[in-house]
């Protein structure tokens, strides 16, 4: 009973450092609070007995550490985002524990390939299936936090969408149109 307790503390931990991290200044300083948040939601999915999340999410930590060396949006990355959601694929198979560990492993090859694409708005537009598939993993393994934490990044996509949808550009106005408006 007591695993339980820490593994829903350490995912409020999480969610909090993840939190956090969004009010780093630098690239290292994020890196850094994303790295102790994920470090984090291993543990709290080992405490409780989540295994497939526990896995994948050590895959994510490497992950994380392959992206912040190579640079962006280059052959390599794109190459190693194969790679690691192939990996993802065969320890989220190999730490089977039902029909729940599908949406975790789909989710998190998926957000891997979409994170070395380099373009802010697909990957907002896959958040909201990867993080809606994990949302629904957490409540399968009653992570609390964990839940917070996709609900949030549900909603920060959907502003960010929103924020960052392109706008169609009006239609000029011709010069003789243009002196009639008031």
């Amino acid at each position: 009973m007591i695993n339980i307790y820490i593994g829903q503390a350490l995912g409020v931990l999480a969610t909090l450092i993840t939190f956090l991290s969004y009010q780093f200044n630098t690239k290292r300083g994020v890196l850094l609070a994303n790295a102790a948040a994920t470090l984090s939601t291993c543990l709290s999915y080992l405490f409780l007995g989540a295994n497939t999340g526990f896995v994948l999410n050590i895959v994510c930590i490497l992950r994380n550490v392959i992206f912040f060396l190579l640079p962006s949006e280059s052959r390599g990355g794109k190459i190693s985002a194969a790679l690691l959601a192939l990996l993802m694929i065969v320890l989220g198979a190999l730490s089977w524990q039902g029909p729940a560990s599908l949406l975790i492993i789909v989710a998190l090859a998926t957000n891997t390939v979409f994170l070395s694409l380099g373009k802010p708005q697909a990957l907002r537009y896959s958040i909201l299936l990867t993080s809606s598939l994990i949302l629904v993993y957490n409540i399968f393994v009653f992570s609390i936090g964990g839940m917070v934490n996709e609900g949030v990044a549900i909603t920060s996509a959907l502003i960010g969408i929103i924020r960052f949808r392109r706008t169609l550009p009006s239609a000029p106005v011709p010069d003789a149109d243009r002196k009639k408006l008031p």
